[in-house]
C-alpha cells in the first residue's frame, strides 16, 4: 500500500474518538514517528546492495554556510593554492616567444 493512499484514507475517515483529543506534542510525536518510519522504508527500498558502489569516492561537498567561518577560510585557502599551482604550470611570455620563434624558423 502506498503512503499516499494511507494518507488519503486517514484523512477521509472521521476521527473515531472525538472525546479523546491528543495534545499538540503527542500529535507531533506521532507525525515524526510515521515520517521516520516511511522515510526509512523509502530510503531502504532504494538501497543498492552492490559492493562496487561503496568504493566510489565522494565528489561533491556542499558549500560552507555563512556562519561556518573556518570552512570558508579553508575553502578560500585551498582555492588560492590550487590557482597558484595552475598558474605555475602556465608558460610565461618569454617561454611563449621562444616556442613561437623556434616554430617560425623551421
Amino acid at each position: 500500500m502506498d503512503w499516499k493512499e494511507v494518507l488519503r484514507r486517514r484523512l477521509a475517515t472521521p476521527n473515531t474518538c472525538p472525546n479523546k483529543k491528543k495534545s499538540e506534542q503527542e500529535l507531533k510525536d506521532e507525525e515524526m514517528d510515521l515520517f521516520t518510519k516511511y522515510y526509512s522504508e523509502w530510503k531502504g527500498g532504494r538501497k543498492n546492495t552492490n559492493e562496487f558502489y561503496k568504493t566510489i569516492p565522494r565528489f561533491y561537498y556542499r558549500l560552507p554556510a555563512e556562519d561556518e567561518v573556518l570552512l570558508q577560510k579553508l575553502r578560500e585557502e585551498s582555492r588560492a593554492v590550487f590557482l597558484q599551482r595552475k598558474s605555475r604550470e602556465l608558460l610565461d611570455n618569454e617561454e611563449l616567444q621562444a616556442i613561437f620563434h623556434s616554430k617560425s624558423l623551421r
